[in-house]
């Protein structure tokens, strides 16, 4: 979302179109609004990279052309993740993208229009998540972030840039995903924790453990500047993470 308050807005406008149509909305569709933003549980740029590829469904509000927004429209879009693309009535976009559909809301949030839109937007974001596709991102189709091996068999990967400063905060800290169970007990085939040294020589084809999606192994590895994202094939699917702030990955014996 914007971030404080742009020009020609008033003082706290965007925290309001978050309260009244962005809440309701989210939990109207079956989701726990968190704001990829918040200052309480977000203290870095890599936490806010990490909200943004491991949510459900992302929105991102285009008004006032915010370079956060479409940053992370970006993101999604192009690792084919379910995203959903919001303005106000009065932003003429900068943003050449007339194939992706935008929800529009009154900017004025007049009480006889907020419920429409709530209900608008909750069916945009359940449409979007059951549309999600898998395993065609544009990423993949450009062969872009998949790790190679030069001839000393050290992996090469690309650069991820850090988002624009203009991001904003969130009104409640809920842990996402929550529906997920932990896996409780452990496998046998669990070894220890990864140690933060052992992340840095993860490599693609590595067997790894998730306390919540179980067994998986690394596919592609990419660089960003304060840490690494990882495509790791599930036996539930695909699934992007962070490595350096999952926390709670572990080795898998052989």
């Amino acid at each position: 979302m914007p971030m404080g308050d742009p020009d020609g807005y008033t003082p706290g406008h965007f925290n309001r179109v978050y309260q009244y149509i962005l809440v309701p909305a989210c939990r109207l569709a079956g989701f726990s609004p968190i704001r990829a933003d918040d200052p309480a549980s977000h203290d870095t740029a890599l936490d806010i990279i990490k909200t943004i590829i491991e949510s459900d469904v992302t929105i991102c509000d285009i008004s006032s052309n915010n370079s956060a927004a479409l940053y992370g429209f970006a993101i999604r879009q192009a690792s084919s993740l379910p995203v959903t693309l919001i303005k106000d009535l009065k932003t003429n976009t900068i943003a050449n993208i007339p194939e992706f559909d935008i929800v529009q809301y009154d900017d004025s949030l007049r009480i006889d229009t907020v419920q429409t839109e709530i209900e608008t937007l909750s069916e945009a974001l359940k449409k979007s998540f059951e549309n999600k596709a898998v395993g065609d991102s544009l990423i993949s189709r450009l062969n872009i972030g998949t790790a190679q091996s030069d001839a000393s068999g050290n992996a090469e990967t690309d650069t991820i840039q850090t988002p624009p400063t203009d991001t904003v905060g969130h009104d409640e800290a809920q842990q996402k995903e929550s529906h997920l169970p932990v896996i409780s007990p452990l496998p046998d085939y669990v070894g220890n924790p990864i140690t933060q040294e052992e992340i840095d020589w993860l490599k693609v084809g590595a067997s790894i453990f998730h306390m919540n999606y179980g067994k998986g192994e690394i596919l592609t590895i990419s660089k960003m500047p304060k840490g690494r994202i990882a495509k790791i094939q599930f036996e539930s699917g695909p699934k992007l993470l962070v490595l350096e702030t999952s926390g709670i990955f572990r080795k898998v014996k052989a």
